[in-house]
């Protein structure tokens, strides 16, 4: 007995002196130096995207309802070791981008379904990095329906200034003032981008009274994905989707809405109320979906651009029950892999 208590005053002892020393050595700068360069040195560059296989990462699957810190507003990006696109950009989903240690400076094109602000308020946020870290002397070009060269104006003008300043700190040559700014190009339904390898096709979707609204196909390697944007679930998507591997698709719990609209009104607060209810009728209530998805011979349907977006596991219930597998609720960060020529899908949860 008196051995076994030693033994534990010995152990307490040099747990207590670890820990001091511990406290210490975050205390020097030169040993917290080296520690954010080791962690630094260990983060590396980012990993090289497999060869002839479609890549898609959620940077985004909220809606403007909800405020989760782990969910940013609607983004999805799709690559290829050759082609780097973007579809819609909102708010914290330029950070999702960088946490996915994504090739921003060789970020392609930006596609925009339509042109609320949850789906393009990151638009200059993704673009510095672009200038400033890839050196980017040309401007980044942004795809969307009629509108969009109103929207990149603003955008363009909103961060002269700030251009201006960033070339007199840093120099011309270092970032060419064309390259800190955006161009567009409004699209009409139909093949809107292609090369010998990857095509992106934009059909109507319906998401009344925003109009035009677009979701966008990408076919690769005899794989293909979908992206809807903000729609009802209508038939139209669903021809365009025709046994593609992924549909990414909006996602409405109506019976959550009803209760946070009737909450709403007991708490004196008929405004919140009338928006949540406004909101109902425009975007793709869960019911249905699955079965929409299985008809069309779509291979797994992923649901986003999650209206509301989840707070707690009980709500996140409400669209977990609306599918079966390999379908799924979408996470921010969760990686897709399509090798071309096949029909395998590897996922990678966040």
């Amino acid at each position: 007995m008196v051995l076994m208590k030693k033994l534990v005053l010995v152990v307490s002892l040099l747990t207590a002196l670890g820990v001091i020393a511990g406290v210490v050595a975050l205390r020097s700068e030169t040993v917290a130096l080296a520690l954010i360069e080791r962690a630094l040195n260990a983060q590396g560059t980012a990993p090289a995207l497999p060869e002839e296989t479609l890549t898609v990462v959620v940077c985004g699957s909220a809606s403007p309802l909800g405020t989760q810190p782990d969910r940013a507003q609607a983004c999805i990006a799709v690559l290829t070791d050759q082609h780097f696109f973007v579809f819609d950009l909102g708010a914290g989903s330029a950070a999702r981008l960088s946490q996915a240690q994504l090739p921003t400076p060789r970020l392609t094109a930006v596609f925009l379904t339509h042109l609320h602000s949850d789906h393009m308020a990151d638009l200059p946020t993704v673009n510095l990095p672009r200038w400033a870290g890839g050196g980017a002397s040309e401007p980044l070009m942004i795809f969307g329906p009629a509108g969009v060269d109103s929207v990149v104006s603003g955008f363009n003008e909103a961060y002269r200034i700030d251009r201006g300043f960033r070339v007199a700190h840093h120099g011309a040559d270092f970032m060419p003032p064309a390259g800190g700014t955006l161009s567009s190009q409004v699209i009409e339904p139909g093949v809107v981008w292609s090369d010998e390898s990857l095509s992106i096709t934009a059909f109507t979707v319906d998401h009344d009274p925003i109009a035009p609204a677009y979701g966008y196909r990408v076919d690769y390697g005899g794989r293909s994905v979908v992206i809807s944007g903000d729609t009802v679930n209508t038939p139209v998507l669903w021809e365009a989707a025709a046994g593609a591997d992924l549909v990414f698709h909006d996602a409405l719990a109506l019976p959550v809405l009803k209760v946070m609209s009737e909450a709403a009104l007991s708490a004196g607060q008929p405004r919140l109320a009338k928006i949540v209810t406004d909101v109902m009728d425009y975007h793709a209530e869960l019911s249905g979906l699955q079965a929409s998805a299985d008809a069309a011979g779509v291979g797994r349907l992923v649901l986003y651009h999650l209206v509301p977006s989840p707070p707690n596991g009980l709500v996140k219930g409400f669209f977990d029950r609306a599918v079966t597998a390999p379908s799924l609720v979408a996470e921010d960060l969760m990686r897709f892999e399509l090798p071309a020529g096949s029909k395998t899908v590897r996922v990678q949860e966040p």
